[in-house]
């Protein structure tokens, strides 16, 4: 995503349709005495934001079917290249 672009209300209240097509670009933050308050994005960068979404919830609350499959999933071997990213840099 590239930088901000950073306007007052006033200007984009203005200027609406040429800051609606400069969010398609980039994101447009809109500021109110100084503070930026909102920020405008595409509706695509919007729709992959909200791809990456995460519903949280608690393993209590996960039924034993799908507990059974985290349990008994097989950790792919490329994986395990990984490890090193746990390791405890103050224990080297």
């Amino acid at each position: 995503m590239t930088d901000l672009l950073t306007v007052s209300a006033k200007d984009v209240a203005g200027k609406f349709g040429f800051y609606t097509d400069e969010a398609m670009l980039r994101p447009v933050g809109i500021q109110r005495h100084g503070t930026t308050r909102v920020v405008m994005i595409s509706l695509k960068e919007y729709e992959r934001l909200k791809r990456r979404d995460r519903e949280v919830i608690l393993t209590k609350d996960l039924d034993d079917e799908t507990l059974d499959l985290i349990r008994n999933a097989k950790v792919p071997d490329e994986a395990y290249r990984l490890n090193y990213l746990m390791d405890d840099p103050a224990t080297d």
